[in-house]
């Protein structure tokens, strides 16, 4: 009978986490279970790890000492069980050496020591983002110069998925949207006499700012948390770590077609969403002032010019990417059981929007002291 690939899976029941050991645990694979059981170790509602050996294979030295770190970790309150053991399993945990007596007192944890692990978390984190990024960069340059191949049909699957789906949730609060600028806008400029201006207002609030804002969190909620959710997913069954075992970059595989949909579908929904959102201020501008649809159109076109335009649709393509490696990012470090895929997908909204408004903050910045 052939030995399963090497993996766990996580059952929960209350504040026990049964851990299935699947596979060899040896050298080369050991760090699976390490990182498995340095993820429980982090959580306060696990009271209990039994670790079931049962489809285990080989175990050698260093699946013993994960174990006995295992052990360490969770310390005098918790406990750590093990099921499924054979003969020679059993004979392996008895030749290892007895732990050492632990502390009586704990030394506690200071507030730099603190900030410090935050500190090393972050610079990790970042350096997987790098990493990733370059990866995605070197996998789509392969596909461009045509010595790799995406799978068949994925990017206009995820272009249907990502654009056509949301056309109408976009276009629907880009109308809101437009209609209640265009409101305050009448409300405040009819005390000066300046009513004819809320074309203006309309024009370069939709154009340079709301449209693409608007558009980044709609996808944000909509794609951002897919992204994270369905890697996050596959990172916790294995199904990452099996297309690295067959050969196939996952990189290339999965974030590279879900970053080239989101490419073409940011910009696509951002101009949607511009054009409709002054659609909407046409319309209240005709109903509270009785402007012509035509004068209307011709403020708009007499504020906004081009540079306005490439500023709104340069924003949409940054969103795009920050969203895209955001989500799979996030979702590619999802460990343990299925709460980490949904910690993933939270932070993913969270850090994207976060980033986004800092990124058209940015933007403002740059265009307002340069004059443009």
């Amino acid at each position: 009978m052939p030995t399963p690939a090497p993996g766990t899976s996580i059952e929960r029941n209350g504040r026990q986490a049964i851990v299935h050991v699947r596979g060899d645990v040896v050298v080369g694979t050991a760090r699976k279970l390490h990182a498995t059981l340095r993820a429980l170790q982090r959580r306060r509602d696990v009271r209990e790890v039994v670790l079931d050996f049962t489809d285990a294979g080989r175990l050698d030295s260093a699946g013993v000492a994960v174990v006995q770190l295992a052990k360490k970790g969770l310390g005098r309150r918790r406990t750590l069980q093990l099921t499924g053991l054979d003969e020679r399993k059993q004979a392996a945990f008895e030749l290892a050496p007895a732990p050492t007596k632990a502390r009586k007192e704990p030394i506690a944890v200071t507030y730099l020591e603190r900030v410090g692990e935050k500190v090393l978390e972050t610079g990790a984190s970042l350096r997987a983002l790098a990493s990733l990024v370059g990866s995605t960069l070197h996998q789509a340059m392969k596909v461009l110069t045509r010595r790799a191949k995406l799978p068949a049909g994925s990017v206009g699957g995820f272009v249907v998925t990502m654009g056509a789906d949301a056309v109408f949730i976009v276009g629907l609060l880009s109308f809101l949207l437009g209609m209640t600028i265009a409101f305050q806008g009448v409300v405040q400029l009819n005390k000066f006499g300046a009513g004819v201006f809320v074309g203006d207002m309309v024009g370069m609030s939709m154009i340079r700012e709301f449209g693409p804002m608007m558009t980044a969190i709609v996808l944000t909620g909509r794609t951002g948390a897919a992204i994270a959710a369905e890697l996050g997913t596959m990172k916790v069954g294995a199904e990452i770590d099996a297309l690295t075992a067959m050969g196939v970059s996952p990189v290339r595989f999965l974030v590279v077609p879900r970053l080239t949909a989101l490419t073409f579908v940011g910009p696509a929904l951002t101009l949607m969403a511009m054009f409709i959102g002054i659609a909407g201020g046409m319309l209240v501008a005709a109903l509270q002032l009785g402007m012509r649809a035509g004068v209307f159109w011709d403020r708009v076109v007499g504020r906004v010019g081009l540079h306005d335009f490439t500023q709104g649709i340069g924003k949409s393509f940054v969103f795009a990417w920050i969203i895209g490696f955001a989500g799979a990012h996030l979702g590619m470090r999802a460990t343990g059981d299925a709460s980490s895929v949904g910690t993933a997908t939270t932070r993913a909204v969270v850090v994207s929007i976060f980033c986004i408004i800092v990124v058209d903050a940015i933007f403002a910045t740059i265009t307002t002291l340069g004059g443009w």
